[in-house]
């Protein structure tokens, strides 16, 4: 069991990879020229790959025998075409940093990897005639109009439509989705009935091997309709996704939960997840509903079987009791794992007393070597009952992880803290400290300056990074769109080619996982990530979809009933805070929420009106994300609520002029460009002495190269390559601090 639970916390995005070992490339004795993929790489894909990923079984979601779906990768972007060093499948094919090593019959002959390294550093270059695909039929003219009908919320158009042609509900539009399909999306369940009244199948399939009952399930009725017309209720799509997975993981749905139990379900079904195979138990730990969990636990669910990814996912939710169902009797490696998965990067640590009153050992590591004193060091929380807790038990102090570091290092990250100061009492030494690089800025003149240095070298970085990781970022790609916005409102300049193609690329990926998204699969980061991308098509104008409407729709189920969301990961400054993904989420629906459910949305967002209203700020990042959620809100800027956290935001200004992330930390590019953004949301005027004095600081903190340096502070789990922004380590909170800065001087400049 142990085992099996740290094989998990190494691979999975929900428990994130906590180790940090260094790779050794593999290397031939001859590095191959151009390579063929049919006379190079198919061979080795068939002989090797296909049987665990090809079309009888795609572990952990991820096909190779089709381009499309190799190219989407599985349950995180895999390949990576052009950036080996990045590529999770080359990765495994080298060492078991991320996972076991591939494939799990003995690792590759060197020079069989070699040439797979080549295949995806020259580009992953793969012809159409050995794609594996089929060419999708062309929709049906006469389903188009019907399904658009259902998108728009027309009810009379859709009716007239429906019952004009015979058996409306089984045409098939782009994708193979069908209209009855479209109805349980959009539709109302009078829509659902009249369709199923017409002769529509409920069980065809489109292209993903969707049904509507599995797009019907956060719906009761339209749920009891499918079901009782035949709808097979164990359908599985080419995810394996079945309608009680997808149910299970949804707030509010325990009803529905109940009827697909009573009508069969099967309540142990498994999909691949990240790095864990999901099951009902698993989905319905995401929700604070102890009820839920001991419903599939009585009706079956295998608590053994499910290994540790409902006690993860359970923390996420915080709570407490769905933990205890979930720890009755548990090994005591499991409440270790619970210690684990409740710590950075994972989350804050503030759980980690309750952990070790449950047994947790105080010695246990990860697979890269960390204890749990380094974990608990490495929060911004400052966890300081637990950092004294662990101490008063006898843990070792001075520990080393695989990297050499120790829990000093750590805290030290965060400046002169009580954690600190508790290490230090307790004896504790720093082992491999983090260095801070020699910073020269070079002042700019003038905004203008500054921006005319930073803003090539963003833009390069920006298409470089979705390029070499195949996924989309918030601080390479989403920030960056957001930045562009800013500066063409201020009049100047920018690369508007590279700036098009971006948003082209962006709409294309979560195009890519729009299917996913409908069965209730996130893109990793889930709320926060969807929240960002959204937000930065909106900046570059794009207008809504259906994928778009898939994005928002996820991000609507996640709200959880006090009207807020939750961080996905501790990982600071970017992804820490509650408020800042509440706003950005309740954002991604006011800007993209479908026009059919206009009214079910409005709701949503007031739910988290309501709650930032509530919300008490703690860090840099919470004060800014309340103002902007406010102000998206529409949250007048004189109002009471608006002036007080303007001034409680001046009020954590620097002398230097700058904003810092922490009060323990120096000021920097990050926090003070978020600021000063933030500020300008709230309708302070750029001429406002607070505001120069922070763009004046911005402006000598600039580097020739028109970057801004920030250390990073988060405990890593990707795997580190060069997107072309400076910085190496530090590259990527350096990339979001710099787009952070940009936009505040472009806000600072007039037309």
């Amino acid at each position: 069991m142990a085992s099996k639970a740290f094989t998990v916390l190494k691979c999975c995005v929900v428990a994130l990879a906590l180790s940090a070992l260094s790779l050794n490339a593999v290397q031939s004795n001859q590095e191959p020229g151009k390579v063929d993929f049919r006379r190079d790489v198919q061979p080795i894909l068939r002989q090797y790959c296909i049987s665990c990923h090809g079309p009888s079984q795609q572990m952990n979601a991820f096909r190779l025998d089709r381009r499309r779906d190799a190219m989407r990768g599985g349950t995180i972007p895999v390949i990576a075409p052009g950036n080996s060093q990045a590529s999770r499948f080359y990765l495994k094919l080298i060492g078991s940093q991320y996972g076991p090593q591939m494939p799990p019959t003995g690792a590759l002959r060197p020079e069989q990897i070699a040439i797979l390294k080549a295949w995806i550093d020259q580009g992953v270059e793969w012809p159409d005639e050995a794609s594996g695909e089929e060419p999708s039929p062309p929709p049906d003219p006469k389903a188009l109009p019907i399904m658009k009908a259902l998108r728009d919320g027309d009810k009379q158009t859709f009716k007239r439509l429906a019952l004009e042609q015979p058996k409306a509900g089984n045409l098939r539009g782009p994708g193979g989705t069908t209209p009855l399909m479209q109805a349980a999306l959009y539709g109302d369940a009078e829509s659902v009935r009249l369709l199923l009244d017409n002769g529509a199948d409920p069980n065809i399939r489109n292209e993903a091997g969707a049904t509507a009952l599995m797009w019907a399930v956060n719906d009761l009725e339209k749920t009891r309709l499918l079901l009782d017309r035949g709808a097979d209720v164990n359908a599985r799509s080419e995810d394996s996704r079945t309608a009680l997975l997808i149910a299970a993981g949804r707030f509010g749905c325990r009803d529905v939960v109940k009827l697909l139990l009573d009508r069969g379900a099967d309540v142990n079904a498994k999909s691949p997840g990240l790095g864990v195979e999901m099951t009902p138990l698993a989905e319905a730990a995401r929700l604070p509903d102890e009820a839920l969990l001991r419903l599939l636990i009585e009706r079956g669910a295998d608590l053994k079987a499910a290994g540790p990814g409902p006690l993860a996912y359970a923390q996420y939710a915080q709570c407490e009791k769905c933990i205890e169902v979930l720890t009755e009797g548990a090994p005591p490696e499991l409440i270790s794992m619970g210690a684990f998965f409740g710590a950075p990067p994972n989350l804050d640590a503030t759980a980690m007393t309750r952990w070790l009153a449950r047994g947790a050992d105080i010695n246990a590591k990860d697979p890269g070597g960390n204890t749990l004193l380094m974990l608990a060091a490495s929060s911004d929380s400052l966890p300081v009952d637990a950092v004294k807790t662990l101490i008063d038990r006898g843990c070792d102090i001075n520990a080393k992880n695989a990297e050499g570091r120790s829990a000093m290092d750590f805290a030290r990250l965060r400046g002169a803290t009580p954690v600190v100061d508790l290490l230090t009492k307790a004896g504790a030494k720093e082992a491999s400290p983090f260095k801070l690089p020699s910073i020269n800025p070079k002042p700019a003149g003038s905004p203008r300056e500054a921006i005319a240095r930073s803003l090539p070298l963003l833009q390069k970085s920006d298409s470089n990074f979705l390029q070499k990781s195949g996924c989309v970022s918030c601080h390479n790609n989403t920030f960056t769109a957001m930045t562009i916005a800013a500066v063409r409102k201020g009049g100047l300049s920018c690369d508007e080619r590279l700036a098009s193609n971006q948003v082209k690329k962006i709409a294309a990926y979560i195009e890519t996982w729009r299917e996913r998204a409908l069965q209730g699969v996130g893109i990793p980061g889930d709320s926060d990530t969807i929240g960002y991308i959204l937000q930065g098509l909106a900046a570059a104008n794009h207008p809504p979809d259906e994928a778009t409407d898939a994005m928002a729709r996820f991000v609507k189920g996640q709200q959880y009933p006090d009207g807020g969301w939750r961080i996905f990961a501790h990982r600071p400054p970017i992804e820490s805070s509650d408020i800042e993904v509440t706003a950005v989420s309740m954002r991604a629906l006011q800007l993209y929420g479908p026009k059919a459910h206009r009214a079910e949305y409005q709701a949503s967002i007031k739910r988290a009106v309501d709650w930032l209203i509530k919300a008490r700020p703690q860090t840099t990042e919470d004060r800014a994300f309340q103002l902007f959620g406010l102000r998206w809100a529409g949250v007048n800027s004189k109002q009471a609520i608006i002036q007080k956290g303007v001034r409680a935001l001046l009020a954590k200004q620097r002398p230097d002029g700058g904003w810092s992330q922490l009060p323990s930390i120096p000021s920097d590019a990050y926090a003070t460009g978020q600021a000063l953004v933030a500020l300008r949301e709230a309708g302070l005027p750029a001429t406002n002495l607070a505001y120069k004095r922070g763009v004046a600081f911005l402006l000598k903190t600039q580097l020739e190269d028109g970057s801004w340096y920030v250390k990073s502070r988060s405990m890593p789990f990707q795997p580190f390559f060069e997107s072309g922004f400076p910085h190496g380590h530090d590259q990527w909170v350096s990339m979001a601090a710099s787009n952070w800065a940009t936009t505040a001087l472009a806000l600072s400049v007039s037309r």
